[in-house]
């Protein structure tokens, strides 16, 4: 078994690349947003020029109507010229992979129902041949290449072979919920129906820390700060980090009133915006793929969970992303009143009760 972390998008970019130019058989790429920017164009021309006879890709109907993390037919947004541009541009790009062979499709169309609308195929995966596969968080759009982020590049053939399994599935519409154990690697796939028992896992790994927890994510939310809070009540070392400028305002806001009202160590990420979601338990196992610790990807999104135990790996997160994003970040010292705390918990608890009744 080979895991490699690699971090941020040229790293990873820098492998990928290599990786489908020297394709065979089959390059299998399945991406949350997929825009055609130069950063999409990239991944286009690599596919274009690719040897592999067979070449896919899975995208979620999210980008047909976000671009450039705005929606396209917001008002204001109808008349925004570049915004218009890059979705021509979007369209021209998969028109020509299709004209060229390369086999698209969009997962999860839009409907009028609360879950049509919500339910979403987050997943991150690229399986190329039956030699190596990629998960992670990053997408292929300018700004989500800017954003902190992190992939592994897995090249272990059982593994790799349930990855593509979970490819096809998906790509044939019905990807149910599996598992798979590996050396250094247990991967779980949640189907957006009946995520909480792929969650478990992580939920019971909380649960049993006993030294240190550590998590860097952009979106946290119930359950899971649930379980933070009470691992601080038994004397863990509890600490977040997330970005400073986030790109959903509402869950760095959320991130500070949840510290002031816990031991929670929180530390706000000064290097731009940090995609990468992460959690390490007592130093022996890493939580990462694509889901984030928040709310949607416990009950209704589709995701991939990874819990790595490879030394190796571990140490690797320890120095290449622990360290320097520590140091690339400030130490937060929340207060919170009284009145703050009971407004967050009624927030919380009126956003809990409107998503299980959405989903």
């Amino acid at each position: 078994m080979s895991i490699e972390l690699l971090v941020d998008f040229e790293e990873f970019w820098w492998k990928l690349r290599e990786d489908i130019q020297r394709a065979q058989c089959s390059v299998f790429v399945q991406t949350f947003a997929f825009e055609g920017d130069s950063v999409g164009k990239q991944l286009a021309e690599a596919l274009l020029t690719s040897p592999a006879r067979e070449k896919r890709v899975l995208v979620d109907s999210f980008t047909q109507v976000v671009l450039s993390d705005r929606f396209r037919y917001w008002p204001s947004n109808l008349c925004d010229k570049q915004l218009r541009r890059e979705s021509r541009e979007t369209a021209a790009m998969t028109e020509q992979l299709r004209s060229a062979g390369v086999e698209i499709k969009f997962t999860n169309p839009y409907g009028v129902s609360p879950r049509k609308l919500l339910s979403r195929n987050h997943k991150k995966l690229i399986v190329i041949d039956e030699r190596v596969a990629y998960i992670g968080g990053v997408n292929f759009s300018e700004h989500n290449a800017a954003w902190h982020d992190m992939m592994f590049r897995i090249n272990d053939p059982e593994a790799v072979r349930f990855l593509r399994r979970d490819f096809l599935n998906t790509w044939q519409g019905h990807a149910p919920q599996a598992f798979g154990s590996f050396n250094g690697i247990e991967v779980r796939t949640a189907d957006g129906r009946n995520n909480a028992p792929a969650f478990q896992r992580v939920i019971d790994l909380i649960d049993g820390a006993q030294r240190t927890i550590f998590v860097e994510s952009p979106y946290i939310t119930f359950p899971f700060y649930e379980r933070l809070r009470a691992a601080t009540r038994r004397s863990v070392a509890v600490t977040v980090i997330t970005p400073a400028e986030n790109n959903w305002r509402l869950f760095a806001d959320y991130a500070r009133l949840e510290s002031a009202r816990s031991e929670i160590d929180l530390r706000l990420f000064k290097g731009g915006m940090s995609h990468l979601k992460a959690m390490l338990i007592d130093g022996e196992y890493l939580i990462a793929g694509s889901s984030n610790f928040d709310y949607l990807s416990y009950r209704i999104h589709q995701e991939l969970i990874a819990v790595i135990s490879a030394p190796k790996v571990i140490e690797d997160f320890r120095s290449r992303i622990i360290l320097p994003d520590t140091v690339n970040s400030a130490t937060v010292e929340c207060q919170a009143s009284s009145y703050s705390q009971v407004w967050l918990n009624w927030q919380m608890k009126l956003l809990e009760m409107a998503m299980t009744a959405l989903t």
